[in-house]
């Protein structure tokens, strides 16, 4: 049997390979870090504020949606719900369509239409709509909806949204604090 000797050449030709694996699963572990920091970075974050206040002779009901994320909401769908129906976000149509004796005790000061694509940026807020009405009407409006406070609402709103990669659908509504991850 020959005895092979290990030169000094074949040692550091196999050094140089196994740092150079190394190397490439450091680089690739890396990319991922920074791929993850990077969806994190302009990750968006909807949430629905509702204003309530007035004065003695008025009291103003809004909605109210705000991007308090960190980068720009794409939206891909906005919708009333009642009575598990969607209706396009038309505050004006919904009422008329489901409760027209809301826009006898009060009325729309403001509404918007928000649709497929529309973005918010970071700390960007829409107002959805503004309604207003006289005090004395607040406890006949609560007798036709029956409920007894304004967090009773009988109908709520519902947005899907997605971030700028488009990868991860988000939903969240009026009734939840927290978008819940659907895609």
């Amino acid at each position: 049997m020959k005895s092979r000797k290990i030169n000094s050449d074949r040692i550091l030709g196999i050094s140089a390979m196994a740092i150079s694996v190394l190397t490439l699963a450091i680089f690739i572990y890396q990319t991922d870090i920074m791929r993850v920091q990077s969806k994190l970075s302009v990750k968006p974050r909807l949430d629905f504020t509702t204003n309530q206040g007035g004065n003695d002779s008025l009291v103003t009901y809004q909605e109210v949606l705000e991007n308090k994320g960190l980068g720009p909401a794409i939206i891909d769908s906005i919708y009333f719900m009642h009575e598990k129906k969607s209706f396009p976000l038309n505050a004006e149509s919904f009422f008329e369509k489901n409760y027209p004796k809301l826009l006898e005790y009060g009325y729309l000061s403001q509404h918007a239409e928000l649709g497929e694509g529309t973005t918010l940026t970071p700390n960007e807020e829409r107002s959805l709509f503004v309604y207003k009405l006289p005090a004395s009407n607040l406890e006949s409006v609560f007798e036709y909806l029956g409920i007894t406070s304004i967090d009773e609402i009988p109908f709520y709103i519902e947005v899907t949204f997605t971030s700028i990669y488009e990868d991860e659908l988000w939903l969240t509504n009026t009734n939840k604090s927290v978008p819940k991850k659907i895609k």
